[in-house]
Formats: structure tokens, sequence, C-alpha cells
């Protein structure tokens, strides 16, 4: 799972938008999800949307961090 964490940031980046995220908002991601996404989602593989239809299924359980994280990005992208 380690291994794929770096593309699980891209996927979750691309879900917000069609644009490219800038770097720091990429390492705010990272920073705010990487734990959210171990424990939801153990075992879960990328590819496929697997891995973000695993984290939408518990947007519910994200952590405080990890949701404002995805909002935060999410408004920022608001025209």
């Amino acid at each position: 799972m380690r291994k794929y964490l770096p593309l699980v940031f891209v996927l979750i980046a691309t879900s917000l938008s069609a644009q490219e995220l800038s770097i720091p908002q990429k390492l705010q991601l990272e920073s705010a999800c990487k734990a959210d996404i171990a424990r939801l989602c153990p075992g879960i593989e990328p590819g496929g949307g697997r891995l973000i239809a695993c984290i939408q299924g518990k947007k519910d359980q994200l952590s405080k961090p990890c949701a404002t994280a995805i909002a935060n990005i999410k408004a920022s992208r608001q025209p």
C-alpha cells in the first residue's frame, strides 16, 4: 500500500477537479489524508477507481484534517 500512496493522492486530486493541483495542494492532501487511506481502505489496490470509491464511500469517516483539506481544495477551485 505504501508504494501506491503517491498514486492515491494523484487519483484523489483528479477526482477533485480535472485541473492539476499545485505542489502545496498535493502536499496538503498527502499530509492530511495518508493515515485515513491506510485506516479506511487497507488492502485496496489502486486502479479502476477502487481507492477513490473507498474514500468517497467513507466520507463521513474521514478525519477532520483530511475532510478539511479536500473541502479547502475544492473551494479554491470553484470559479
